[in-house]
């Protein structure tokens, strides 16, 4: 994937988990994904699999165009 989108994904995540008042635990637990795997998505040292970003998007009670609004 391309480091700035990759960027701008982790930018986003973390932006709706503190909206949300989620710590990378409690989204992990929410998108049922490893807390070490969200926290590497988090600083765009992994790439997400579409699979993953939908378990983040519901986990934010959000669609995947919604979560992509940025």
């Amino acid at each position: 994937m391309d480091k700035v989108l990759l960027q701008k994904l982790a930018n986003r995540i973390k932006e709706l988990r503190k909206l949300n008042n989620y710590t990378q635990d409690d989204l992990a637990d929410l998108a049922q994904i490893a807390r070490s795997t969200l926290g590497n998505i988090e600083t765009a040292q992994n790439d997400i699999t579409f699979s993953k970003l939908n378990r983040i998007a519901k986990a934010f009670n959000l669609t995947l165009s919604d979560f992509f609004n940025f």
